[in-house]
């Protein structure tokens, strides 16, 4: 490899000093405010104090991913796109925004569709290295020590009787801190057994709440997940003909016995229960009718809501809604068709460079990231300030990084696997 060769890699891999700082900070404020919104959706922690822990993440995440952001695109598709999508995300905070004390602070500390979805995106922007990913990764394997630790403490209230607060803490706890343990599973190759491990356990743990509480959203996202981590296994474990006859004996042997212990366990109860129960038509009904032309086109901006008596939501009967737990329709009733549009043009190409233009398996796992959020958004809700959103659209900005996707594995594999020998490199 010549001296510009090498270079080049270097710029794609390793982080200078002020990156590093500026990527450490902002990981330690996201960690810190997911743990305040997550501890504030149990009601068993002061509230006041899950918002003081959710102020502190704000002012150390916000500042430091300002100036993490790298404008420099080289692709003209994505450019011309990401910047007309962040300009008119712009438009939708400022058609409702108020800055009314009450409503700052609400917007700040709401996790899911606060005023942080729309500053999401702009994470594709930032610098797209190896060094950064694994930063990711070391995040998430916090997330998922978070996440079994909370679990087994709130482990009476998750599998107990369902209700809107067990409903809300099984929600956050997974889609906040445990489904983002999939993108591991999309890389195994580069991770440790002992940091797969912990995925798959973060993973499976997600799977059987859900399944526990009937949550089909969520078992689809972790199933979605599961597939994909079983196809790249496959595709790249050497023994392929022994993993394919083992993976098919496994599969056949857990259908059965699932089939038997289906209704004579609890834990598929409310699965059983609810079974294909239509708990959304009347709401998307409701919402059809209170939307107008000009809503369709553009949408109600940050506050928009529609008209939807008789839903009880948070203890409170509504009359009017701001959500809807459909993430097309919830980013129509936001921004419009303009909004989804833009977003749909910006990550179907990203997903589909990322699976068939890539040379590495972490622009595949990229672009299958991004593909298992796209179809998720119809079932439930992705598009939210969570690890796992944040995700997406770094995932983004991999895919339409062309010189990162021509990074050999090889490259990729040796930095992951020599780790505590690198050295920051200050020219990158």
């Amino acid at each position: 490899m010549n001296l510009k060769e090498n270079k080049n890699h270097n710029s794609l891999v390793f982080m200078n000093l002020t990156e590093l700082r500026l990527i450490n900070i902002f990981f330690i404020g996201l960690i810190t405010y997911s743990i305040g919104f997550s501890l504030a959706s149990t009601s068993f922690v002061n509230f006041i104090l899950c918002n003081i822990i959710q102020l502190l993440g704000v002012a150390m995440f916000l500042p430091s991913s300002l100036l993490l952001l790298d404008f420099k695109i080289d692709a003209i598709y994505f450019k011309t796109l990401i910047f007309l999508y962040i300009f008119y995300l712009n438009t939708i905070v400022l058609r409702g925004f108020s800055f009314d004390y009450y409503y700052i602070k609400e917007t700040i500390i709401d996790g899911w569709y606060g005023i942080f979805i729309y500053l999401t995106p702009l994470c594709c922007l930032f610098p797209i290295k190896v060094s950064v990913a694994k930063k990711i990764f070391d995040s998430i394997n916090i997330f998922s020590v978070l996440f079994v630790f909370l679990v087994l403490v709130f482990s009476p209230i998750l599998f107990s009787g369902g209700g809107q607060e067990v409903m809300a803490i099984t929600e956050n706890f997974s889609r906040t801190l445990g489904i983002s343990a999939g993108f591991v599973l999309l890389t195994f190759p580069y991770h440790s057994h002992k940091i797969n491990a912990l995925a798959i356990f973060s993973l499976s743990l997600v799977l059987l709440i859900a399944t526990f509480q009937a949550r089909r959203g969520l078992m689809l996202y972790c199933a979605l997940i599961i597939l994909f981590a079983g196809i790249l296994y496959l595709a790249n474990g050497k023994n392929r003909s022994v993993i394919i006859i083992f993976s098919l004996m496994v599969f056949s042997s857990a259908t059965l016995i699932g089939t038997e212990i289906f209704n004579k366990t609890d834990l598929f109860y409310k699965l059983n229960e609810r079974g294909l129960e239509d708990t959304r038509s009347n709401v998307e009904t409701r919402f059809f009718e209170d939307m107008t032309e000009l809503d369709w086109i553009i949408g109600k901006g940050i506050n928009g809501q529609y008209f939807s008596p008789g839903i009880v939501w948070n203890g409170e009967v509504s009359v009017y809604r701001s959500i809807i737990e459909t993430d097309y329709l919830q980013i129509i009733l936001k921004g419009g068709f303009i909004s989804l549009g833009l977003l749909l043009l910006i990550m179907i190409p990203a997903a589909f460079l990322g699976i068939f233009y890539s040379n590495n398996i972490l622009s595949k796992a990229a672009g299958i990231w991004i593909f298992i959020g796209v179809v998720n958004m119809y079932p439930s809700t992705v598009n939210t300030f969570t690890l796992n959103y944040i995700l997406v659209w770094y995932a983004v900005g991999i895919c339409y990084s062309n010189k990162f996707r021509r990074i050999d594995d090889k490259i990729i594999s040796n930095y992951f696997k020599n780790i505590k020998k690198q050295v920051v490199n200050e020219s990158a």
